[in-house]
């Protein structure tokens, strides 16, 4: 009879009955292993989504709480403009961007259809300084003319080698490898010599103005003036002579090579990354990440249908969203470390209408479409003509002029009217969009206490979707081996070393 079988019998039927079928909410931990854990990501942008993403692989099973008080995207954004969709942030990607063309895979998306090349023109203090004819082989003898042949390879050799070196760094990451600061991954980046001694290259780049880093290779001073000032003002809103070489060196990949976008808007890059880590989106303001007294940290956040903050518990925390004073909320966290400098302003308006040559520096109607302005003190930065997120070359024959503007400030309504006729629409995108590069920025670390993180350190290096996602592939093997293995980092911090 079943009531006279031993007692431990009938307890291990039904303990291997309930093992075989499973139940929900209750996780088995196999011996020496943790279950997995509860993680807060502030900020849905490239770099807080890619995170998640890379966590759901590396933690099986681990919940994901992802907490934005904007838009999912972050700075890569679309506008609408009579129902089509054009880029209003980051635009371009490049070839050598490994993890953002895997994304294409994994997520099931296309490049977009890239429109023909159009010519450009440079304007300096209200004058023409140089403009392409739209002949690209005798443009080409045209720009060997003016900058010269040796200056122009020197610098195709000088973007060969950073994208060379930024290669490096992949079998590293994907290893498992989790770099305890910028500083340290950068030199991960660094090429080894034949003996085998590692060099810092990448991180001398930091701690040189990309003018100086140019003129010692022997650049021509008017290459440097204009073509890399287009790169790095357009880029990062910055001169050659301020921001450092590496992120530079960043811009100038930005402008030549093969370039693309994913077809629909590079933001959805960022709702797939999303989707494939399985994480709950609050949509919410964090204000505060403190210790909790049973281990683990508090997030203290706010909503935007009430005024009433809420806390709540997690194993780790990473913070993927800048935390200098000019750009964070969060107030209160478990060390007082400082995070120096300040983001740089940028404004991207998109008009929808004519432009008038004469109301951005012609004087005469030799105008293109794609305009640079090459001065410090002028408030324009670019001006240039879109194609929509779905552009289509076979079917898109007749499309409306839509431009988009970058400038130092806003503009007014008086200073779109001389620049534009028969004005349709006009949407304005005024943010802090990425870091005020110098040659003593902060490359410190990605930890800030053991269990909590900081993807948007890496900005510091350079603000560019790929290394945004880099800053997320190395805080997520940070975290894991942190959670499985219970190993942390030295801290550095720009005050110097906190050990652990």
């Amino acid at each position: 009879h079943f009531y006279k079988r031993p007692l431990w019998l009938i307890m291990m039927v039904i303990m291997f009955f309930f093992l075989s079928i499973g139940l929900p909410g209750i996780s088995i931990c196999v011996e020496g292993k943790k279950p997995p854990p509860r993680v807060a990501i502030v900020g849905a942008g490239i770099g807080g989504a890619s995170t998640g993403y890379f966590l759901s692989r590396l933690l099986p099973g681990v919940e994901l709480t992802v907490f934005e008080m904007g838009k999912i995207g972050g700075r890569l954004a679309t506008q609408e403009v009579e129902g089509r969709r054009y880029e209003s942030g980051g635009s371009i990607i490049h070839s050598a961007n490994r993890y953002m063309v895997e994304y294409l895979d994994l997520c099931g998306l296309k490049k977009k259809e890239a429109p023909q090349d159009e010519p450009f023109t440079l304007h300096r203090d209200g004058k023409v300084v140089f403009q392409e004819w739209g002949f690209s082989m005798l443009d080409k003898v045209r720009m060997v003319w003016r900058y010269g042949i040796r200056s122009l390879m020197k610098l195709e050799n000088f973007v060969a080698n950073l994208l060379t070196n930024f290669g490096n760094i992949y079998s590293q990451l994907d290893s498992g490898v989790g770099f305890s600061s910028v500083e340290e991954l950068l030199n991960g980046m660094s090429p080894v010599s034949r003996k085998g001694k590692k060099s810092q290259e990448m991180v001398d780049l930091t701690r040189i103005t990309l003018k100086d880093k140019l003129e010692s290779l022997g650049l021509d001073k008017v290459l440097i003036e204009e073509l890399v000032t287009v790169a790095t003002r357009v880029n990062y809103g910055q001169m050659p002579d301020k921001l450092h070489a590496f992120v530079g060196a960043v811009g100038l990949a930005g402008v030549d090579g093969d370039l693309w976008a994913v077809e629909g808007g590079n933001v959805r890059v960022v709702q797939c990354a999303l989707d494939m880590s399985k994480a709950k989106v609050v949509k919410g303001e964090v204000k505060g990440v403190t210790r909790a007294a049973a281990g683990g940290y508090q997030v203290k956040y706010s909503t935007g249908s009430s005024e009433l903050e809420v806390v709540e518990q997690f194993d780790l925390v990473v913070i993927a969203s800048p935390l200098t004073s000019d750009k964070s909320g969060i107030s209160d966290l478990p060390s007082s470390q400082v995070f120096p400098g300040s983001y740089h302003t940028t404004v991207a308006t998109i008009v929808r209408g004519e432009l008038i040559p004469q109301g951005i520096g012609y004087r005469d109607n030799s105008t293109t479409n794609t305009n640079f302005f090459l001065s410090p003190t002028n408030h324009l930065v670019s001006v240039a003509k879109l194609t929509p997120v779905d552009y289509n070359p076979a079917k898109d024959t007749n499309l409306p002029s839509v431009f988009k503007v970058f400038s130092t400030r806003p503009l007014s309504s008086t200073e779109l009217s001389t620049m534009f006729s028969n004005i349709h629409s006009v949407n304005v995108t005024d943010w802090l969009a990425y870091p005020s590069y110098t040659i003593m920025d902060d490359l410190s670390s990605f930890q800030l206490s053991p269990g909590l993180y900081y993807t948007s350190r890496i900005e510091w290096a350079a603000s560019a979707m790929e290394m945004s996602v880099m800053g997320a592939k190395n805080v997520a093997n940070l975290a894991a081996t942190y959670w499985e293995e219970g190993k942390s980092h030295n801290i550095e911090t720009a005050g110097g070393k906190i050990e652990l």
